[in-house]
């Protein structure tokens, strides 16, 4: 029940969104053999993600409780009060509440904490997936079976896939289409095209290259290199993207990627300018900074702002420097 008033107090002051019903029911059964399902005023849930004991529950089983309780709460506007127009759009209901209960339990527990924890289940079930005989992309082109695409793909990359947003837009601009995305469709059966073109319409930003993270497979590596020329004060990043064939897909186009970066002086550790999040588009790219008063160390990817690999030659001395010293938690 606490984890239903915070669930309910979180949607509110994030999204703006009040539960519609005067009763909400929450069921719990021993046998159920999903986590849950979330039933229109009425929620399903295995006994496991609902009840725990103080005697014999881990923190984990407690945060778990709070997380899936949340994400079935969340589904009543990301999946109920707008749904999906047919199965090829499952991400847009489940990677969006994916999301929504991660950013929720990065509030309730510790944000750095869950947020390495969330990219450590994607590298460990996704990534594979996503590198495999059964990779396919989080909006599927076809299917035998619909319960074969409840994937970490689908799922998780999908959330990934909704952060992007938030990390181009900024949190505000990800609020405000959002507001514009159940302003328009309430009450409607829609697509992950009309989620994008409500981020892209509220914020004025052309978003069309994004597609791409809902039609291709794969997971893409980022090469990063860089170069300090100290008379003019300037450090060049080149970043280099890349993906490998999938089942039926043996090219890829470049992907629109964000990817946070910050610079850290070597002499004491601080910023030496503010972080900047570089949209990566083509294939090469390079990035300048002017003003750096020294040749920095610098930190890439971070929060882990793209489901991408990231290839970058620093010694163990930067990266235990980075360890010490980089006010991102993640990197």
């Amino acid at each position: 029940m606490e984890s239903l008033k915070q669930s309910m107090k979180w949607d509110e002051e994030r999204f703006g969104l009040e539960y519609d019903l005067d009763v909400y029911n929450i069921v719990a059964v021993s046998d159920f053999n999903m986590g849950a399902m979330e039933n229109k005023g009425l929620n399903v849930f295995n006994t496991a993600c609902v009840l725990a004991s103080p005697t014999t529950a881990s923190d984990a089983d407690y945060e778990r409780v709070q997380g899936v309780i949340a994400h079935e709460y969340f589904h009543n506007w990301s999946g109920n009060r707008v749904t999906c127009r047919d199965w090829f759009q499952l991400t847009l209901k489940e990677g969006l509440t994916v999301f929504r209960d991660q950013q929720f339990s990065m509030d309730m527990t510790s944000e750095a904490v869950k947020r390495v924890e969330d990219v450590r289940v994607l590298r460990a079930a996704q990534f594979p997936e996503d590198n495999g005989p059964m990779a396919h992309p989080i909006r599927p082109e076809s299917y035998i079976a619909m319960d074969n695409f409840y994937t970490s793909t689908v799922y998780e990359k999908g959330a990934q896939v909704i952060g992007m947003y938030q990390t181009l837009l900024g949190r505000d601009g990800f609020r405000k289409g959002m507001d514009l995305y159940f302003k328009r469709h309430d009450g409607t059966a829609v697509t992950c095209d009309d989620f994008r073109a409500a981020m892209a319409d509220a914020n004025g930003v052309d978003l069309t290259q994004f597609e791409r993270w809902y039609t291709q497979a794969g997971t893409p590596q980022v090469k990063a290199s860089g170069t300090y020329d100290a008379a003019a004060r300037r450090y060049t990043l080149q970043l280099e993207q890349s993906c490998g064939p999938s089942p039926g897909q043996p090219t890829k186009l470049p992907y629109h990627i964000p990817v946070r970066v910050g610079l850290l002086g070597r002499a004491n550790g601080k910023e030496l300018c503010a972080e900047r999040v570089l949209e990566l588009r083509e294939e090469r790219q390079e990035f300048v900074f002017e003003g750096i008063s020294e040749a920095p160390v610098p930190s890439i990817l971070r929060g882990f702002s793209a489901p991408v690999k990231l290839v970058f030659d620093q010694s163990d001395e930067e990266l235990a420097f980075l360890m010490g010293h980089d006010t991102d938690s993640f990197n």
